[in-house]
């Protein structure tokens, strides 16, 4: 045997390993990808109530925290960090992503099946009622603003 046709051998042999090994750490990080996402679905519903009930001026507090963590996670994942090993013609990216589709599909929803005057009065409903919750919860912020409603 030739000493290239060796080296062939002995090359495709590391590919074919490497190629294994990659599948089987894919495999592993789907896994733990999948419990971090099963774990975060209660955690991000949790932390949007909370914050809607605690927090009138600042809402979304608590999400967007819980996201933060999520986007860490999901650099420490790594799941696709072995597309660098790609070695034919780049993907084409139009810069669309799924949210841009979430709202087409809103707008279509709300112009077709839902009245503005409605929605309008629904989302005021919502904000009173969340105002009043936040009230309960918070009564020495509540007497502040009813003694600067008082005073002249």
């Amino acid at each position: 045997m030739s000493k290239s046709k060796e080296t062939t051998e002995t090359e495709n042999n590391n590919q074919r390993s490497e190629v294994i090994r990659d599948t089987l750490v894919l495999q592993l990080k789907l896994i733990v990808d999948g419990f971090r996402d099963l774990a975060l679905m209660p955690v991000c519903l949790v932390a949007s109530l909370i914050g809607l009930i605690k927090h009138k001026k600042d809402p979304g507090r608590y999400l967007y925290r819980v996201l933060s963590y999520g986007r860490l996670s999901e650099k420490w994942i790594g799941l696709f960090d072995e597309a660098q090993k790609d070695t034919m013609a780049p993907l084409e990216y139009e810069e669309k992503k799924f949210d841009d589709l979430l709202h087409k599909t809103q707008s279509a929803f709300e112009s077709k099946y839902v009245d503005p005057k409605k929605k309008e009065q629904l989302v005021e409903k919502l904000n009173a009622a969340l105002n009043d919750i936040n009230g309960k919860l918070s009564p020495a912020q509540q007497a502040a603003k009813e003694n600067e409603q008082t005073q002249p």
